[in-house]
């Protein structure tokens, strides 16, 4: 067979195109998008949770049921290739196993794929990819005006809430349990509560531990319901749809909770100014004050907008919410509303960088 000759044709004005394209880095973009996507489909397709770094699992044994296999086996080698997971001794010739090896063979993750589809890895991705998708893939019509945020389009609070959980369980967990056990206490009424994987976390892992979640997406609750329901915590969790915003609203059996958590939930409050948010704190202090130790943890995400905040700044400005505040803001919120801020927690190298607000009602008035 005779090869023809290669030529190379260097013309300037297909370089002129093509050649900052390249330099500022819109190929590796779009790959990280593609990636991104890849990997929380495969967790959704269970395919990942079957993957590990220690041990080969064959091709039939990834395919989920009604899979198809020559498709999964594909992808795999789209993932080996941007070094997520590596083959056993597989062989390709184009895009077939070569013979020998058509049984798709043996997989399993490496390094650094089993950090990318680590529980919080993957969680972050989704957050984005997920949650968050349903807006970013219109975000032409929201910046034309032909679509209006909360009424053509929604973010996936399901998927925001699945998605949360296990990157604050990463985070908060140990730290709430450690405070709850300082000041003595056994029940948690926590606000904002999503798909309820916090409690029912703290629930299998003490079996004290007590807790009421409130939120206001009742899809998210659905969801946290149906989780209770398959595991036996005695009754000591319970989930209601509610306003975190409006304690009158709260069920009767709030009054015993004897530790007030809210993650990221209040600065949905600064949408409306400063004296929004300090007007809701004060109807806080009396519910804290009526309960002799009774404590509110205030964890909120303190938002810079800077490159480290980028994609969490665009998500804010697409889905008309408060904007998570400085540390300041908060303490003179909290300071206005005539409460008192004990300490305050930080937790380096955590995504979206939260300070946690330890809060009570302070001295008498």
């Amino acid at each position: 067979m005779t090869i023809p000759e290669a030529v190379l044709v260097e013309d300037p004005a297909v370089q002129a195109v093509w050649k900052p394209v390249v330099g500022e880095g819109v190929p590796d973009l779009a790959a990280q998008h593609v990636l991104a996507s890849t990997l929380v489909g495969l967790g959704r397709a269970g395919i990942a949770q079957r993957l590990s770094e220690e041990d080969w699992t064959g091709l039939a044994d990834l395919v989920p049921a009604g899979g198809v296999p020559h498709l999964v086996r594909n992808v795999l080698r789209y993932l080996e290739i941007r070094g997520v997971v590596e083959s056993d001794g597989i062989r390709w010739v184009g895009a077939e196993p070569a013979p020998g090896c058509e049984d798709g063979g043996r997989w399993r993750l490496t390094g650094r794929g089993a950090v990318l589809l680590s529980r919080v890895g993957e969680s972050l991705l989704g957050f984005y990819v997920e949650a968050y998708g349903p807006v970013l893939a219109r975000i032409g019509g929201l910046l034309d005006g032909t679509v209006d945020y909360g009424v053509d389009v929604e973010r996936d609070t399901e998927a925001l809430g699945r998605r949360c959980e296990p990157m604050t369980i990463s985070f908060l967990a140990r730290l709430l349990g450690d405070l709850m056990a300082r000041r003595g206490a056994r029940s948690v009424l926590e606000l904002g509560c999503g798909t309820g994987g916090l409690a029912l976390h703290m629930a299998r892992t003490d079996p004290e531990f007590r807790a009421i979640g409130l939120d206001i997406a009742e899809d998210a609750i659905a969801l946290a319901e149906r989780r209770l329901a398959e595991v036996d915590l005695g009754g000591r969790v319970r989930f209601v749809v509610g306003d975190a915003f409006q304690p009158d609203t709260w069920p009767a059996a709030a009054a015993d909770c004897d530790f007030y958590l809210a993650v990221g939930a209040l600065h949905e409050q600064f949408r409306d100014g400063e004296d929004a948010v300090v007007e809701l704190l004060s109807r806080y202090r009396s519910l804290l004050a009526a309960k002799p130790g009774r404590v509110l943890l205030l964890a909120e995400p303190e938002l810079q907008i800077n490159a480290g905040d980028a994609e969490y700044y665009l998500a804010h400005v697409l889905t008309k919410q408060g904007f998570p505040q400085g540390r300041q803001a908060w303490l003179d919120v909290i300071a206005a509303a005539g409460l008192r801020c004990e300490r305050v927690y930080a937790q380096p190298n955590v995504e979206f960088r939260f300070a946690f607000y330890e809060v009570t009602a302070g001295d008498p008035a």
